[in-house]
């Protein structure tokens, strides 16, 4: 879900008016110049539920089901809506077919693995990517020791969801105490039938649940075929790849990469993308603790970063004129430095970015 405002950003950060359609437990870091942290909130109380975590982790590897999910993410003024049916065949092919909104219908999304071939009808292309199964919906997390090592996993309470009883597990900061995910696994397969995640300022950020569900293997062979319909055009999407270490190992954006000195607590770099829009090539390095992600955009063009319809404000920090702007809880800040042009997003507060921001700065 963080992927709409991630895909924002690149679009700003690429100047591009062209259509978009769209580990070991880390070190804690020293809180940003300036702000100190938090005290810590009242734990949530309720019974470990990290077991239970594991199983919901490699349930979809054999259980499969036929389903539909209602998705929910909210903005700054509104909320989105997307209804889709969802297919899944053990160990790793699912599709999503978009059954509302309107504009959406028809249109679907295989993946397979870590694989993902996105069908859109609407310009006859087929985009093929590779992002670590982002687009499954049937993925719980990426890197099971990462949100090991930040969050404690706390079983709260009971329900029903399509149907089926479940265990309604807390994900809850092991830093600040906050809880910052809410899932609901099935007592019986283990698969997560509802996920809800919170912005750090604890209003929800995105909500998925199934309406209904039905374990099935009978599934027919052709749904997860990955064949490019006669007419269509084939278009290369991202392939994230996992370097380890930086900038050594980062993709060739044709400069030098620079990465910050200062993360927040628990974020650890996951991934690197290097893509071009408008014939400028972006570096986008990808900072995750398991749950929330921080995205890093950088390239080397001169161009002022126009940020549209969108009001920008002037921030002054190290010697520098920077510019940010507010989509609900969500922050993008850009910068120049060295030759280089930034931009930061996430669902973090404008003086942690500026804390990220200035150890970048030499």
């Amino acid at each position: 879900m963080p992927a709409v405002s991630l895909s924002l950003a690149l679009l700003v950060f690429a100047l591009s008016t062209a259509d978009a359609r769209a580990a070991a437990t880390p070190a804690p870091h020293p809180p940003p110049h300036g702000k100190s942290r938090a005290a810590t909130p009242a734990p949530i109380t309720g019974t470990d539920a990290r077991p239970l975590i594991v199983e919901a982790v490699t349930a979809s590897s054999h259980v499969s089901f036929v389903g539909q999910m209602s998705s929910i993410r909210s903005g700054t003024s509104q909320a989105l809506a997307v209804i889709s049916k969802i297919e899944h065949r053990a160990p790793d092919e699912t599709r999503r077919t978009y059954l509302a909104p309107r504009a959406l219908y028809g249109q679907f999304v295989i993946s397979r693995g870590a694989m993902s071939w996105d069908v859109d009808s609407d310009h006859k292309r087929v985009i093929v990517s590779e992002n670590r199964a982002a687009v499954d919906p049937v993925a719980i997390v990426d890197d099971i020791a990462l949100l090991d090592g930040n969050y404690r996993a706390v079983r709260t309470a009971s329900d029903d969801v399509a149907n089926r009883r479940t265990d309604v597990v807390d994900l809850v900061s092991r830093y600040t105490g906050e809880r910052a995910m809410r899932l609901w696994i099935d007592v019986d397969t283990h698969i997560v039938l509802a996920k809800e995640a919170y912005h750090s300022d604890g209003s929800l950020a995105w909500r998925t649940r199934f309406d209904d569900i039905r374990y099935t293997d009978d599934i027919p062979e052709q749904v997860f075929t990955d064949s490019i319909p006669s007419g269509f055009a084939t278009v290369k999407g991202r392939s994230y790849q996992q370097p380890r270490a930086l900038p050594s190992t980062a993709p060739d954006a044709g400069f030098s990469p620079v990465t910050p000195k200062y993360l927040p607590d628990g974020f650890s770099l996951v991934g690197a993308d290097v893509s071009t829009v408008n014939s400028v090539r972006n570096l986008h390095l990808i900072y995750s603790d398991g749950i929330r992600t921080l995205s890093l955009f950088e390239n080397s063009t001169n161009r002022a970063i126009d940020f549209g319809a969108m009001q920008s404000h002037i921030v002054k920090f190290a010697g520098h004129d920077a510019r940010y702007v507010h989509d609900g809880p969500t922050t993008l800040l850009a910068w120049r430095e060295r030759r280089l042009a930034f931009a930061l997003v996430g669902d973090l507060d404008l003086n942690e970015l500026i804390a990220i921001a200035v150890s970048v700065v030499p």
